[in-house]
């Protein structure tokens, strides 16, 4: 299958997307974490071994979608985390706006190539 069998897998819980998101980089705790969508036809492992690259010397990391939102976010390893997403209009083009504006002023960014994600029918390629 396509995943792999030895992987471990989270529950996602309730809330918005953003609670659940931020839930998981709780849970991980201090080691640096990447959130994927499943929803990203072009997604391959190199741009996953790209995010944790630029966790080395970032805080956080961005793979933007052409709709205005992510396809993936990371963050470095951390004992203590800000909030995270409060104020996110989640399913809009200001998702990653929105996102990038609730991290902590000094917060070092990367961004990954921009894909495009998969929320309805017509976004099929």
């Amino acid at each position: 299958g396509f995943w792999p069998a030895g992987l471990p897998r989270l529950r996602q819980g309730t809330g918005d997307l953003g609670r659940r998101m931020e839930r998981t980089f709780r849970r991980l705790g201090p080691a640096p974490v990447a959130i994927v969508g499943t929803d990203i036809p072009d997604l391959r492992p190199r741009h996953v071994a790209a995010a944790f690259r630029a966790l080395r010397h970032h805080d956080a990391v961005f793979g933007p979608a052409a709709d205005g939102g992510y396809w993936l976010v990371g963050l470095k390893g951390r004992r203590a985390l800000p909030p995270l997403f409060p104020r996110v209009r989640w399913s809009t083009d200001q998702a990653l706006a929105d996102s990038l504006a609730s991290l902590p002023r000094g917060w070092k960014v990367a961004f990954l190539e921009t894909l495009v994600d998969v929320d309805d029918g017509a976004a099929l390629p």
